[in-house]
């Protein structure tokens, strides 16, 4: 066992020391170049642990399976790997949403007037004036609202989507009898 990994099990930096000779500063020396050089060459020295839900993990196993991805480790690697291009948020969609919560606010103010305006006339005691008229406009102003709902949807939809392929490129390559899988 090499003196990294005997420290790395819990033996003293001092009990080295006198087993093989040495200064307290040359075991340390010792276990610090091992990590430069791990790192250097590209090993995975970190470990990344989280706390899920057995429906979480049963999910996500379920999702790698479809996909025919064998190791979770691997899948999470080309996530993390890949999460600059799938966290990102989608700037076209943003700007969507908010030229939609315009057109909403524009609804929500006809109806506040209308509703203010057969507030006001009960208030006065006078009749309700309720032409068919209005009774299009409220009509209109509901259908727009239901529109707008659709586009929001779709926009939903077509967002998952490109997240969906993105993450199967990201996962390319594991899938069990992949020839390219290997890394």
């Amino acid at each position: 066992m090499t003196i990294a990994q005997e420290r790395r099990n819990g033996v003293s930096a001092a009990s080295l020391a006198a087993r093989y000779d040495v200064s307290l500063k040359t075991i340390y020396n010792v276990v610090n170049h091992r990590d430069e050089r791990q790192t250097a060459n590209g090993s995975r020295s970190r470990v990344v642990g989280i706390r899920v839900s057995d429906d979480d993990l049963r999910r996500f196993d379920a999702a790698l399976s479809r996909r025919g991805i064998a190791h979770r480790s691997d899948a999470m690697r080309r996530l993390m790997l890949a999460a600059e291009g799938v966290f990102l948020p989608d700037d076209e969609m943003c700007d969507e949403l908010r030229s939609l919560g315009a057109a909403l606010n524009r609804v929500g103010n006809n109806v506040n007037q209308i509703a203010r305006r057969l507030n006001e006339a009960k208030v006065r005691g006078e009749r309700l004036s309720y032409p068919a008229s209005s009774h299009r406009d409220v009509r209109a102003l509901a259908g727009l609202v239901f529109d707008l709902a659709d586009q929001v949807q779709e926009m939903s939809r077509a967002r998952r989507s490109v997240l969906d392929l993105e993450i199967s490129s990201a996962l390319a390559g594991l899938a069990v009898g992949d020839a390219n899988g290997a890394e």
